[in-house]
């Protein structure tokens, strides 16, 4: 019987000893999340005073025209120019102010995006020239869409003057699908050449990941200097940053492109078309109680008494910032969930857990993300969520492991593993 017990306790503490050296393992296996650095929190700082510095320049300009009546007076000289042909007036206006909010910013943008990133190691090829010629690209689209689109809410505000308002909301639905399809094959382009995935390899890989959520072929291009998706019905696509298969592992890149997938399996671009027209509805409804209210009141200071002027374009630009601004962190922290969401999709299709934790921590590591970002940007400019909770959920988020169901199992067929005991 003695014998027997010592074989038992033997066994028993043979078995304790494999469980601790599992516990140990697993807790070797967790990808520490990086400390705050003091240079992370100087920066954190220096970009919220960017962002405020940009935001009040949005709010300031329109404000300025307004105030001092010049906006309205570059409005009747532009009409001059054109005869006072209504279409082009409103064209001309809307493009004279996308040109002068750009040489305004353009010396807070220059610092923000070009000397900051240069400072940090984030650019290496790109000249000055080079990105002042990417600004200068980057007015193409907003002059167009100034050029063909702005005469849409002044020609609902003629017709129907109390009601004009709804009608624009409704007519955000198709400006917006359009938007969402041309973006990645006509406006992206503009600034970054984008070429076909050529990696024999990285290809192989994304189309077994593909095959899983029942998908024969996933368009991918490459450029650039991020990874998204882009596009919605026959041009939605990956677009992969030109550098991704030098700066990230195999098992990286795998994880990378499940997640990727999320957006692109669940149509995740899709979702900004009720927030655009919601965002419209209400945009609309407050220029239009707002406007009539300032024409009222201020119409020689403003120098136009009704909001079908065309003049009245900074009353619905300021109008319209100001609600965004209200807005924004509410809107960010859904675009966080998409993005979190995104992640737990990627770590369910791939199980590179370590593979994407260390992924993070590197970000980190190079300066080019935050670890925890400060309560102010994550509430008005931080669109992911941080390093330290991506670690997180990357160390912790596995049910597979222990038999638990997926919370996206009935989208893709996922990979099976063995059960924990």
């Amino acid at each position: 019987m003695a014998k027997k017990t010592d074989a038992y306790w033997r066994a028993a503490g043979v078995a304790a000893l494999l469980g601790l050296a599992s516990v140990a393992a697993t807790v070797h296996a967790q990808v520490p999340i990086p400390p705050v650095s003091p240079r992370e929190a100087n920066l954190n700082r220096l970009l919220d005073a960017y962002w405020l510095g940009s935001k009040a320049l949005q709010l300031l300009l329109p404000l300025a025209l307004l105030c001092s009546g010049y906006g309205a007076r570059l409005c009747r000289w532009l009409g001059g120019q054109v005869r006072d042909a209504r279409f082009l007036t409103i064209g001309l206006f809307g493009s004279a102010y996308v040109v002068l909010y750009t040489l305004l910013s353009l010396p807070l943008d220059y610092a923000r995006h070009y000397r900051l990133p240069m400072s940090l190691g984030w650019l290496h090829d790109q000249t000055v020239g080079q990105w002042l010629g990417a600004q200068a690209l980057g007015l193409i689209p907003w002059i167009v869409a100034a050029m063909l689109l702005l005469w849409i809410p002044y020609a609902l505000m003629r017709r129907s003057p109390r009601r004009w308002w709804l009608w624009a909301a409704v007519a955000t639905a198709p400006v917006t699908v359009f938007f969402l399809i041309a973006q990645p094959v006509w406006i992206k382009p503009l600034t970054t050449p984008y070429v076909a995935l050529a990696n024999a390899n990285l290809r192989a890989s994304i189309d077994d990941l593909a095959s899983r959520c029942g998908l024969v072929h996933v368009a991918v291009v490459v450029g650039g200097s991020d990874t998204a998706v882009y596009g919605v019905g026959p041009t939605v696509r990956i677009f992969l940053e030109s550098n991704l298969a030098k700066e990230e592992t195999p098992d990286q890149i795998r994880f990378t492109i499940a997640h990727e997938l999320k957006h692109y399996v669940l149509g995740d671009n899709w979702k900004l078309l009720p927030i655009a027209m919601a965002l419209a509805l209400l945009g609309f409804w407050l220029t239009y109680r707002v406007g009539h209210w300032a024409t009222r009141r201020f119409q020689q200071r403003i120098g136009f008494s009704s909001l079908d002027d065309p003049a009245s374009l900074p009353l619905l630009i300021l109008c319209i910032t100001a609600l965004w601004l209200a807005v924004t962190p509410a809107f960010l922290a859904f675009d966080r969930h998409i993005e979190r969401e995104a992640d737990r999709f990627g770590l369910e299709l791939s199980h590179e857990n370590d593979a994407a934790a260390r992924l993070f921590a590197s970000w980190a590591q190079q300066g080019t993300d935050w670890v925890q970002p400060d309560a102010f940007a994550r509430a008005f400019f931080y669109t992911h969520p941080s390093i330290a909770e991506r670690i997180q959920i990357a160390n912790d988020y596995h049910p597979w492991r222990e038999g638990l169901p997926l919370r996206y199992a009935d989208k893709c067929t996922m990979p099976s593993s063995a059960v924990i005991p």
